[in-house]
């Protein structure tokens, strides 16, 4: 969706950016209140301007549940966009046509929970499946780090890839609770070593990576690629034509042996041990089912 000729982009106000990037080259906007304030109302303003034919999804949303999409809502797109509230405003849109064709009208418009009375409510399976985890915690910077396993896809005769795609909303959004996260970003830290050729799910990844680039309120600081198998190198070509150039920068590859992986991402990243799953040779163990448990009882 191109971005609109209104005057809103030129009346918001032009954010600071810190000299002081992360050790990604993520800019960090230096946050006031008044850049809050006045963003949020450049930003309304720009969503105005968007011709109604271009945003019915969100108009929907406004209507059918306006407490989802408040304050809180909008400046995850605002930080996303580096409070550019012209493509913010355009994010919002794309990101609620998106939502409604993914979790249908029935669903759409219902909380980002587990349970019978959340948008998650049909993607139990896809859900204990744990192809995409959130790690407890987070790295040294405050980048809330999800763990993505491909092991764990189950063959294509019984992958349901529009449950798997919502259970990828579901995981973002859950690392988004941290506004850590949406300021300076989320890792993915994956491990590909065990996963057989079937598994790598070309369809599957695209959908992923187009939610990433063009609908969810997510940067992406790295992509930790850890331990990849010997038949990456004909996949790795393909995954970066998927990914784009602007997440190609943001990959990491390492190879070596688990003790020495472990090690670079801690004392090069930033990320402990102690978070780092046991399956890379970490401390962290995660149990998956218990923590979607947890967030269930707590209403997340």
């Amino acid at each position: 969706m191109a971005g609109g000729n209104n005057n809103s982009a030129d009346e918001s106000p032009q954010p600071p950016i810190s000299n002081l990037d992360d050790i990604y080259g993520q800019k960090i906007v230096n946050e006031s209140q008044e850049l809050l304030s006045s963003s949020l109302l450049s930003l309304d303003k720009a969503l105005e301007d968007i011709p109604d034919a271009e945003k019915s999804a969100w108009t929907m949303a406004l209507e059918k549940c306006p407490e989802l999409c408040g304050e809180k809502f909008k400046l995850m797109f605002l930080r996303c966009a580096h409070f550019e509230c012209d493509r913010a405003a355009h994010r919002i849109v794309a990101y609620w046509t998106k939502r409604l064709e993914l979790f249908t009208p029935s669903k759409a418009f219902l909380p980002m929970v587990l349970g019978e009375h959340g948008a998650m409510k049909d993607d139990t399976e896809a859900l204990s499946i744990g192809f995409i985890r959130l790690i407890p915690g987070s790295d040294d910077a405050g980048h809330p780090i999800l763990f993505m396993d491909p092991s764990q896809l189950p063959r294509e005769e019984s992958r349901d890839r529009l449950s798997m795609v919502r259970t990828f909303w579901y995981n973002i959004h859950a690392a988004l609770e941290s506004e850590e996260g949406q300021i300076k970003g989320v890792l993915i830290l994956a491990y590909p070593k065990k996963a057989a050729f079937w598994q790598f799910d070309r369809k599957l990844g695209k959908m992923n990576v187009d939610s990433i680039r063009g609908f969810l309120p997510v940067r992406v600081s790295a992509f930790h690629i850890c331990h990849p198998p010997a038949f990456f190198r004909i996949i790795f070509p393909i995954l970066k034509l998927l990914i784009g150039e602007k997440l190609r920068k943001r990959v990491k590859l390492h190879y070596g042996e688990e003790v020495t992986v472990v090690k670079m991402l801690g004392e090069k990243y930033g990320i402990p041990q102690k978070i780092v799953p046991t399956e890379l040779g970490g401390e962290l163990v995660l149990e998956n089912e218990k923590w979607l448990q947890n967030r269930q009882e707590t209403g997340l």
